[in-house]
């Protein structure tokens, strides 16, 4: 047992955060999948003595545990949003449009009857189908596209630019589940606010702050007009500004931070994006991003180690395997195949666009969001079942999901494969 935990949860994080300096290297020999050594690590270090934080402990733990996965989730949403070099449109993200309109409501419509025949309360099986449908944009990194300028294929965009969208886009389910757990939820309420007017004034804003950011930061008096030193400042200031302007309003911050950074990106403000786009200002903020986002993906996989090793080891079930892998192997895949149908993607690419609907740190917020935005005086009944379900499905993607992208999208760090852009 670890006689000072204080000192050993420091020296395991600076052992993580470590590693990712030498994961490109090794990845050159190894087909390394670094997210499940981190939860394995997490998991050690629960055995040997070191403290986890819960959401089952307290209504602090539970609130720590959602501020650290939506930190994470919104910086890398920025990222996400700046690496995309085709910039949207019916045709060109086609492949997206279809896994947003019918891949995900398929989805969330398949997890609520499941969640139901497995006994879970109606709230419960609906905040399940809403944290499990969208595809994470944190662990999905290893299936998306790379840098601004560094190339693309459609697979790659699909999967990018569904992560980046669909998160927001799920949070309508996620307030329906807590109306129905509180007994107020309705349709017209549904509909016309957490709906329209949520995902409206996400979009607005998020587009406003992109494009007015965009013309400050490369103007004469902006970071990218003159010394070019604060790419990170201004990552996390247009990263918050978006994010928090937009949850003022009570609308999707998720979505916002999304769209301002695909509205800077679509701007073209950038002098040296379209020269060197390797040495851009627009890759420096992206590069940026990329390297906090590291940085909280290895201390939210420690925490989710901990917590398998805790709390979730020895509660999972036999129905808890079940909808876990009919999510990931049946579900996903055949929805996903099915939204694609017609589309020209075609064999391999189209099974890898169908097949990676990555879980991981996107699920954790909604599901700790839900447990923690109750009104007063009322518990979320089968929280505790989703979390256990949710976080089986996480640890099973993890382990699945991220070996096989080592090998089916990555070669020496390159992407491989893909069509050409439809």
């Amino acid at each position: 047992m670890i006689s000072n935990p204080t000192a050993g949860v420091y020296a395991l994080v600076g052992f993580a955060l470590f590693g990712l300096t030498l994961q490109p290297a090794l990845a050159r020999r190894f087909r390394l999948n670094l997210p499940a050594i981190y939860i394995g690590l997490g998991a050690l270090a629960v055995i040997v003595g070191a403290p986890h934080i819960s959401p089952f402990g307290s209504e602090l733990q539970a609130k720590i545990i959602t501020h650290a996965s939506e930190l994470i989730v919104i910086v890398s949403l920025t990222g996400a949003g700046l690496a995309i070099d085709t910039q949207a449109g019916f045709r060109r993200w086609n492949a997206t449009w279809r896994l947003l309109g019918i891949a995900m409501p398929l989805t969330i419509a398949a997890l609520v009857v499941m969640g139901t025949m497995a006994g879970l309360p109606l709230a419960a099986a609906i905040l399940l189908g809403a944290a499990l449908a969208p595809t994470d944009p944190v662990l999905a990194r290893a299936v998306q596209v790379g840098g601004p300028g560094e190339g693309e294929d459609t697979t790659s965009i699909a999967l990018t630019a569904e992560a980046g969208l669909n998160d927001g886009l799920a949070f309508p389910f996620v307030w329906a589940a807590i109306a129905v757990a509180a007994g107020s939820f309705s349709w017209g309420g549904f509909l016309s606010y957490d709906v329209l007017w949520r995902v409206g004034v996400g979009v607005a804003v998020g587009w406003l702050i992109g494009k007015a950011l965009a013309w400050i930061v490369f103007s004469r008096v902006g970071d990218g007009g003159n010394e070019r030193d604060n790419p990170l400042i201004v990552m996390l200031a247009a990263t918050f500004l978006a994010y928090g302007l937009t949850e003022y309003l009570h609308a999707y911050g998720f979505l916002a931070v999304f769209i301002a950074a695909r509205a800077s990106r679509a701007s073209r403000r950038d002098p040296d994006m379209e020269d060197d786009p390797e040495d851009s200002y627009t890759n420096a903020a992206h590069q940026e991003a990329d390297q906090i986002e590291g940085i909280l993906m290895v201390l939210l996989l420690l925490w989710f180690g901990t917590f398998v090793a805790a709390e979730l080891w020895n509660q999972w079930t036999l129905t808890d395997l079940a909808i876990a892998l009919a999510l990931l192997l049946v579900v996903r895949p055949v929805v996903g195949w099915v939204a694609l149908s017609g589309h020209p993607l075609r064999g391999l690419e189209r099974f890898k666009v169908a097949f990676f609907g990555i879980r991981g740190m996107g699920t954790i917020f909604y599901v700790a969001f839900a447990q923690t935005h109750m009104p007063d005086g009322v518990m979320f009944e089968g929280i505790d079942d989703v979390w256990r379900i949710a976080g089986l499905c996480i640890f099973i993607s993890v382990l699945m999901h991220e070996t096989l992208a080592g090998v089916l999208f990555k070669e020496d760090g390159i992407p491989v494969g893909g069509d050409e852009l439809a």
